[in-house]
């Protein structure tokens, strides 16, 4: 699969080395672009991981059998703490009152929604899903006051696609809950990615039948009611990338909800699109490598492409005055000048005991490093002609249409 990212000599010399290093034991040498990463599935219920395993056949590689057994050990367990959990808390969780309306943070994966999200997030007024609630969702009422401190040692430092740091205690999309749930999501590619893209009609629930868009619609609501019952009523910032394309569904659940969409360059966006999956299908993938040449590009391009006409679509049914738009671009200049912005013209609430802790958390990440990325020229065209109505809607044109002359061969930008 084509990596777009502009590696520095150095790097690029050392991730050579190890690429080519012979590996010990060949048959068990498993590829893991990016680094290693604990399996999303130990988050199932058993009958949930069986579903997984039969719709992909039982088609392992020997290199993922000693990850793969690990799950049996485990994934039954969490069928026993949801029982516990629910006997304890399901009365508690379902008397919940729903009277503080969620913020939405939405955008296409890579266009800085996470950054987004971790600001919000150090508001001591606000609250959002954890990594261990998403990828626990069952029972992380009964546990997680001791199974991360316990599991912490299995989660690298940082995520494999990026520089941002990991944690079971930092924000996360609820979207990894939904689908540790057994419902659909277009994240269930990542079991098993040589059989190309599934559930890609959960994206919108375009295709999905009212009985299955209901099933969904009721998991989420009982996840998000344990998610309240877990922060005690705050306010909960919920970021999943895929909810750009469901307003539809969302504003009938949460009329009163606030949303921030982000917006980003999409010569930026998509190869970074593109080295995000590839990061996790390798590392979560049940059969490995996954060989992704036939597809991925398109793919990404495809979803791009949905996503945005999707919400194009619908954002009509926010109120004017419970959506902020900003370009990913723009919003870095000043991000807390921005976040106040957003507070005051969503009305979410005092910002002056946050802004500190924004400053805090951006000095904290001064030295991240940003991937740079060159596609070839074809490609350049392909996305901004696919992508025309996003990048004429936000201003993008000027700036896509310099990279382009500048990847040009000479004799192209001679006049006729």
């Amino acid at each position: 699969m084509p990596d777009y990212e502009v590696v520095p000599e150095e790097e690029a010399a050392e991730i050579g080395r190890r690429r080519f290093a012979k590996p010990r034991l060949p048959a068990l040498t498993i590829e893991r672009y990016g680094g290693r990463l604990i399996y999303f599935w130990f988050g199932m219920r058993f009958r949930d991981l069986i579903k997984l395993f039969n719709r992909g056949r039982w088609s392992f590689t020997l290199n993922c059998i000693p990850d793969t057994l690990a799950l049996f050990l485990w994934v039954p367990w969490n069928s026993v703490l949801y029982w516990i959990s629910e006997a304890k808390y399901k009365k508690r969780a379902e008397a919940v009152k729903l009277d503080t309306p969620p913020v939405f943070v939405i955008g296409h994966w890579r266009t800085g929604t996470t950054l987004l999200h971790d600001l919000f997030s150090v508001d001591p007024n606000l609250a959002f899903p954890t990594t261990y609630e998403c990828f626990f969702p069952h029972h992380f009422l009964l546990t997680e006051g001791t199974l991360p401190k316990v599991m912490k040692g299995l989660l690298p430092k940082k995520r494999p696609q990026d520089d941002v740091p990991v944690g079971f205690g930092r924000p996360q999309e609820e979207e990894f809950g939904m689908m540790m749930l057994g419902e659909g999501t277009p994240y269930i590619t990542c079991a098993w990615p040589r059989l190309g893209p599934a559930d890609t009609e959960y994206l919108d629930f375009k295709g999905v039948s009212p009985a299955a868009r209901k099933k969904w619609a009721d998991a989420y609501m009982w996840f998000y009611r344990r998610l309240v019952l877990k922060h005690g009523g705050k306010p909960l910032v919920m970021k999943a990338p895929a909810n750009a394309a469901r307003l539809k569904l969302l504003t009938e659940l949460f009329p009163d909800a606030r949303y921030v969409y982000l917006a980003r360059n999409p010569l930026s966006v998509f190869p970074s699109t593109v080295k995000l999956w590839r990061a996790l299908y390798s590392v979560q993938g049940l059969h490995n490598p996954p060989y992704l040449d036939p597809w991925l590009d398109d793919y990404v391009l495809d979803m791009f492409a949905r996503l945005t006409e999707d919400y194009e679509e619908d954002r009509h049914l926010i109120p004017k005055d419970r959506l902020v738009e900003l370009r990913y671009e723009d919003f870095i200049k000043d991000p807390v000048a921005n976040m106040r912005d957003i507070y005051r013209r969503l009305d979410i609430g005092d910002f002056t005991q946050a802004e500190g802790k924004m400053r805090d958390f951006l000095a904290e990440r001064s030295e991240h490093k940003v991937s740079r990325y060159e596609m070839p020229l074809p490609l350049k065209r392909k996305v901004i002609e696919r992508l025309k109505p996003y990048i004429d809607r936000f201003g993008y044109r000027e700036t896509v249409d310099k990279a382009l002359s500048a990847a040009m061969p000479a004799r192209e930008k001679e006049p006729s």
